[in-house]
């Protein structure tokens, strides 16, 4: 079953942004990048099993920002603005 949370960002209008706030939202309770990972990682295989792929696309382009593979200011969790707005790497 596919987590609860996950499939309620799915059914919204914009599942990429509510993925990406729930991803926000789980790293800002210190969940682990590895263990968020982990749990869009059972969707993803979950939606494919049900042959959702629209739904797999989004799940993927959430765990790209994850793992660093989009442009910088879509990468998670987010950078902190270090004072005279420089970001941390």
């Amino acid at each position: 079953m596919i987590d609860e949370r996950i499939e309620q960002a799915l059914t919204s209008r914009e599942p990429v942004k509510e993925l990406r706030d729930l991803v926000v939202h789980l790293v800002a309770d210190d969940q682990t990048r590895e263990a968020i990972l982990e749990l869009f990682e059972r969707a993803r295989q979950q939606l494919r099993l049900a042959d959702r792929e629209g739904d797999e696309d989004a799940v993927m382009d959430v765990m790209d920002f994850l793992v660093g593979w989009c442009s910088p200011h879509m990468k998670l969790p987010p950078e902190k603005p270090l004072a005279g707005g420089r970001e941390t790497k």
